[in-house]
C-alpha cells in the first residue's frame, strides 16, 4: 500500500471481469440482439438495427462503470421483489412458500 491506497493488479482485472464483446458483457449482447432481429422481423425495416446501435451504446456506458451491470439486475428482477400479501405468509413471498 502506497499512500494509504490499495493498488489492483491488471492481471487479477483481466480475471475477474465477465466476457465482454464489443465492450458489453456477453449477456447484454445477446438481449439486444435478440431485440434486434425481433424489431426487424416485426418491422421489415433496416432501422431496427439502427435502434440496436443506440441500445448497444446504451449498454456500453452502462458497462464502463460495472461489467456485471446486467446480470446484478436480472438477479435483482428474479429475487428482489416483495410480494404485497408477505402477512399472510409468514412474512415471506407468497412464491417463496411450498
Amino acid at each position: 500500500m502506497s499512500g494509504g491506497r490499495l493498488r489492483a493488479d491488471p492481471l487479477f482485472q483481466g480475471l475477474a471481469r465477465p466476457p465482454m464483446i464489443m465492450g458489453v458483457s456477453y449477456t447484454y449482447f445477446v438481449l439486444n440482439a435478440m431485440i434486434t432481429v425481433i424489431m426487424f422481423i416485426n418491422t421489415k425495416s433496416f432501422l431496427a438495427f439502427l435502434v440496436g446501435v443506440v441500445i448497444h451504446l446504451f449498454g456500453y456506458l452502462l458497462c464502463m462503470r460495472e461489467p456485471r451491470a446486467v446480470e446484478l439486475w436480472m438477479l435483482r428482477m428474479r429475487f428482489g421483489f416483495r410480494s404485497w400479501n408477505r402477512r399472510y405468509y409468514h412474512h415471506t413471498n407468497s412464491y417463496d412458500v411450498y
